[in-house]
């Protein structure tokens, strides 16, 4: 995915820098989510890389923050469902819904069947830009919000909000950029999400004040082992 894709990408990084737009659509005439739904190859094999780079991170997640209690989980941009699969798997009495684009949320059915989940696990096709399902009491995005500026990300999250009964959890899962200069992996990330969907990685101040423009309360970050953080949030 690196040499074929994302590298013409990153040879237009101070195109990037300069201008703040975005390389990938310069390179490619398209954006990144939109190419890989016209390429359904390089769409499954986009699958594989974000199991191979944060794959180790569920692990991590289910570890640092207690997921006991939720009876349903809604995982919005839950690609081909290799982390619903997981938290369901650990909590047995959780059932789940796994949301994406319908194209993706067909290659996620498979991996569900093949878990033998289908029993606990409903699969919902759409945009996440024009609504979410509701039913669930439990929200998770990982590695969504930072796909998107912050007009789309507050977008998003208030498809969530106007799903999420009053009592709901948020819980976005991202890497936190810490104070001060040091390298961060969260920092590498920042520099792939300017490139190539033309996001961007927040800081705690700034995923708060992302969370009050879309009508939820910052109630507590959760650190994980593997670099990103529980974002934990209340609907106001």
């Amino acid at each position: 995915m690196t040499g074929e894709l994302y590298y013409a990408a990153f040879g237009e990084l101070l195109y990037s820098v300069r201008t703040g737009k975005v390389a990938f659509d310069k390179v490619y005439g398209l954006p990144i989510f939109d190419y890989l739904g016209q390429h359904p190859e390089q769409a499954g094999l986009f699958d594989e890389t974000m199991v191979g780079v944060h794959g180790r991170e569920t692990a991590a997640m289910l570890a640092a923050y207690d997921f006991s209690g939720i009876r349903v989980l809604a995982d919005i941009g839950g690609g081909n469902g290799s982390v619903l699969t997981t938290v369901l798997q650990k909590h047995p009495d959780m059932r789940g819904i796994l949301f994406d684009l319908p194209g993706v949320a067909e290659r996620a059915r498979a991996k569900l069947e093949a878990a033998g989940l289908t029993d606990r696990c409903r699969v919902v096709g759409g945009s996440f830009f024009e609504s979410v399902p509701g039913d669930a009491d439990a929200y998770l995005l990982r590695h969504i919000i930072h796909d998107w500026d912050d007009a789309r990300a507050t977008r998003i999250l208030q498809h969530v909000h106007r799903a999420m009964a009053a009592d709901g959890k948020l819980l976005v899962v991202e890497s936190v950029i810490p104070p001060g200069n040091e390298p961060s992996f969260g920092k590498s990330l920042d520099l792939a999400m300017l490139v190539l969907p033309g996001g961007e990685e927040r800081t705690a101040d700034e995923y708060r004040r992302l969370y009050e423009t879309a009508g939820f309360r910052l109630t507590g970050i959760v650190p994980t082992t593997a670099g990103v953080s529980v974002i934990d949030g209340r609907k106001v």
